[in-house]
Parts: structure tokens; C-alpha cells; sequence
């Protein structure tokens, strides 16, 4: 799906502002604030711990970025593909698998969110359930001037206590297969730099929420998650998406997680693309394999504690816990009050056509 080329996409004007915003990547706000333009962006860094150089974020001029604002942002960390190492890597360490070229420059690529794990010391109960929304899509920035920006936008509800258990829901439980949800469509990022942003609130169940997410299944094994996906949409379609949510969400909500925008570099070409080859600008990459969405602060102690994760049970594990003791629950989980998500992201390298004809 392509818009014409040249069409001007301005954000639809909404009466809530958003606390931090983007002139790019629509970003989401505390009650899914609609995006807006801004007139100058400013880059905004992460520090982090040990050999991590760092996460840069694009910020309204008018919203100061201070580093405890930042280490509260959720950021895409790379799962370690080696035994060796740290469990997870920051964005610019990463170095991109897919080459590209000028003959294939766009990147395809599918999310699948495998397990989302609450921190222990988050409050649930009966009543409480979250929406999930993410928004990845073509950077501004990227070398393709063919194409419109657009984004594939997902929303998920996530049901975070099982009624049938009566329990608060497992992490394994929330596994989603946001490809499906866009009609098996991949996400198209022409010349290979996204743009990716998300947010998580925990809210009291509203009365149209259970209409609009349609959780299938009977008493027994009862679905806990539900997506809806809206595939190559523009700015003015993902702030009508933002405003109705923004009408409809009549209970007091919680943020659990957020992120600013991040730029993703896809392939080599992107890479060098955006960075003219200059070894001081640290773009972040995302490969294909397994990644994970947390907190900045948190970024030492995932890191650190050299974990393994376990799709069964959704969750990570220290590394020298045996699975005996995993199983029993006999060991220190130091990472039970750490909130945190994982995907599978899948990636093709192609070359999008513009070009067609009615002959």
C-alpha cells in the first residue's frame, strides 16, 4: 500500500499534549495522546552502564530530557545471540546481519511478542488489565524518497489477572503473533531505518474494551491477550486511532512502560546510509533473533545476571540456576521486580517497486 508521493502527512491537532514527543515516529502518550508535529528535535542520549555507549532518542525542544527521565524510558535491547557476554546488548553495539544494497536497499520485517513478564511489585487484581501499543515504520531519515512514511500500529489487551486460575496471569500467557494480526502483511521499511515507539498503561477494564478486544476461547484456556493490527497507516489514521482511544478510556490509567522514538538501523547499507561512515555516530541496529524491551536502569541488572530465557515459561533466568530449581521456584530471581518483554523479530532483505501500470 503506497501513498502518492509528495502527499504532505500532518498529524491530527488533538486538545491533549503529548508529555514527550516526535516530529517522526507518532509517539504515545499518557492516555495514548495523539501525535503532533514539533518544529525543531533535539537528540536526547541514555547513558548506560559498562561498555554501552549509549541510546539516542529525538525529543521536542520544548520537553528538557534529564538522564533520570531517560532511564525510565523503555529501550529495544539485543538478546546476545552468543553464550559469551552480557545477556542482552545495547542498540549501537550491535552489529546489522543484513547487508543491503543499492539493488536491494528495504528491509521486511515481523514481530512476534513471545511473553510480557510484570514486575512482582506491580499491584493486580481482578479487575485490572493493560493496552499494549506499538508503532514501527519508515525513519524520515532513511535513503528511500520514494515511498510516504507509514506505520504498522498494533494494539494489544493484555488481561494481566486469570480469572480461571485466580491468579495474576503468567508471563508465557501473553504471546502474540503481530504478523497475524496484520493480515499475515510484513512490516515494509523502505531503505531499511525504522522508527519504533511503544507504550503499555494498566487501567480498570473499561465497558467497550472487552468488545473491542475479542478474547476467544471457552472457560478452559481462555485467551489473555487479544491484537488488532492497522498495517501501513498514516499520521492522521494513528491520530484518529489516539483521540478515539483517548474518548473511550473513561478509568484512571497507569503508565507502566513508554519509549520515545528510537532509530533502528535494519541493515549495513542503512548504517551508512544515516552515519556517512563516521565512527562517532552510534546508530542504534536491530538484527533478526530475539530482543527485549526494558527500562534503561534496568539495563545493568538483565545484562549482568547472565540469563537465559525460557519460551515455556516465559521468563528469563539466571544462568546458574538449574532447571531443577527453575522449575521448583527454589532460587533468587533477581529479576522478579523487573518489568520487561520479549519478541521475535524476524527480518528479509527486498527491494520495494513504487512503480506499476494498468497495461
Amino acid at each position: 500500500m503506497q501513498s502518492r508521493v509528495g502527499e504532505s502527512h500532518r498529524p491530527c491537532p488533538t486538545r491533549r499534549i503529548t508529555p514527550i514527543s516526535s516530529r517522526t515516529a507518532p509517539p504515545l502518550g499518557r492516555r495514548f495522546a495523539a501525535s503532533r508535529g514539533v518544529n525543531a528535535a533535539k537528540a536526547a542520549t541514555l547513558p548506560l552502564s559498562g561498555k554501552a555507549r549509549g541510546v539516542s532518542f529525538a525529543a521536542d525542544s520544548k520537553t528538557p530530557l534529564a538522564a533520570d527521565n531517560l532511564q525510565d524510558q523503555f529501550v529495544v535491547f539485543q538478546m546476545n545471540p552468543k553464550a559469551e557476554g552480557p545477556t542482552i546488548l545495547e542498540s549501537s553495539q550491535v552489529d546489522p546481519l543484513i547487508e543491503g544494497s543499492p539493488e536491494e536497499p528495504d528491509v521486511l520485517t515481523s514481530l512476534e511478542m513471545l511473553s510480557f513478564n510484570l514486575g512482582a511489585n506491580e499491584q493486580v487484581d481482578k479487575a485490572t488489565d493493560a493496552t499494549m501499543r506499538i508503532n514501527f515504520g519508515k525513519d524520515e531519515n532513511s535513503r528511500d524518497k520514494a515511498f510516504d512514511t507509514l506505520f504498522w500500529s498494533i494494539a494489544a489487551g493484555l488481561k494481566l489477572y486469570d480469572q480461571v486460575k485466580n491468579q495474576r496471569a503468567e508471563s508465557k500467557e501473553f504471546k502474540g503473533d503481530f504478523r497475524k494480526a496484520c493480515g499475515n502483511r510484513p512490516i515494509e521499511i523502505p531503505g531499511g531505518l525504522g522508527k519504533l515507539s511503544f507504550e503499555v498503561v494498566k487501567h480498570k477494564e473499561p465497558a467497550w474494551w472487552q468488545k473491542v478486544f475479542n478474547f476467544v476461547g471457552g472457560d478452559v484456556g481462555k485467551s489473555l491477550i487479544s491484537v488488532l493490527g492497522f498495517p501501513a497507516i498514516t499520521y492522521q489514521t494513528i491520530g484518529m486511532l489516539d483521540e478515539l482511544l483517548n474518548r473511550l478510556m473513561d478509568s484512571k490509567l497507569e503508565v507502566l512502560f513508554k519509549s520515545l522514538p528510537m532509530r533502528l538501523a535494519l541493515s549495513k547499507q542503512a548504517r551508512i546510509d544515516f552515519t556517512g561512515g563516521n565512527p562517532r555516530i552510534k546508530t542504534g541496529c536491530l538484527n533478526p533473533g530475539f530482543c527485549i524491551l526494558a527500562r534503561g536502569r534496568d539495563f545493568q541488572a538483565i545484562a549482568n545476571s547472565n540469563a537465559n530465557y525460557y519460551p515455556a515459561y516465559g521468563k528469563l533466568a539466571p544462568g546458574n540456576v538449574s532447571e531443577t530449581d527453575l522449575v521448583g521456584g527454589r532460587y533468587d530471581d533477581p529479576l522478579k521486580d523487573v518489568t520487561y518483554a520479549v519478541f521475535r523479530v524476524g527480518m528479509k532483505k527486498t527491494k520495494l517497486d513504487p512503480t506499476f501500470n494498468f497495461g
